[in-house]
């Protein structure tokens, strides 16, 4: 079962807490604004630095004949454009390595030399270079989005101690408390722990897939 993270409403009693505001009424202390805005952007900033296990997913996907657009994975809270892995194609029964990323403005010089999908490259929709021939299922890598978390109700998606740590720091740096660089240090040291347990790497570059293929049937002779 995945692990159930903190929801807002939470996350901002405790910052109050930590601020020394626990018992300030809504207009006394920190307002629900800022720290709502902190711990927003201190989640923003954990989903940018590191390919999180827990949000990576793939979808299937049909490419139809003649077609070369495919709309981007809604499961969940579906696909971000910006944080696509990698697309690998079934041809022949076999999933291909992952394919270039890049089409270069010369390609469309032959878009319509119709083939199996070769490139890709991340648009208002996920486009692949040429044109399909046939049908072909891709598979699509990718980051989830971040869930809502506006409401009181929402849960966070990444770890909410991490987002507690990090937002409490920045705010208190924002009212110069003495301790802003502790929780700072602290923030640091355990983005560093949680990344080490997140397995992979942290960004994919579409050129160092080094992995030898499997030999995934035998060979007549």
């Amino acid at each position: 079962m995945a692990r159930q993270y903190r929801t807002l409403g939470e996350l901002r009693a405790e910052m109050r807490a930590m601020l020394g505001a626990a018992s300030a009424g809504a207009s006394a202390g920190p307002n629900g604004t800022i720290i709502d805005t902190h711990l927003r952007n201190a989640q923003t900033l954990l989903y940018w630095t590191h390919d999180w296990a827990h949000l990576r997913k793939y979808a299937l996907k049909t490419l139809g004949l003649n077609q070369y657009l495919i709309d981007y994975p809604t499961d969940g809270n579906g696909a971000n454009p910006d944080r696509i892995r990698y697309v690998s194609v079934l041809r022949g029964g076999v999933w291909s390595p992952p394919l270039q990323k890049g089409i270069t403005p010369s390609m469309y010089t032959y878009q319509d030399n119709k083939s199996w999908p070769q490139r890709w490259e991340p648009y208002a929709q996920l486009e692949v270079f040429p044109k399909a021939d046939q049908q072909y299922s891709m598979r699509i890598f990718y980051i989830e989005n971040l869930g809502r978390f506006t409401d009181d109700a929402d849960r966070a998606s990444l770890d909410d101690t991490a987002i507690s740590v990090i937002a409490t720091g920045t705010l208190k740096a924002h009212y110069r408390q003495p301790d802003a660089a502790l929780f700072q240090k602290m923030s640091d040291t355990l983005v560093i722990s949680l990344k080490s347990k997140s397995w992979g790497q942290d960004i994919f570059r579409p050129n160092d897939w080094i992995e030898s293929e499997p030999l995934v049937r035998p060979q007549t002779v």
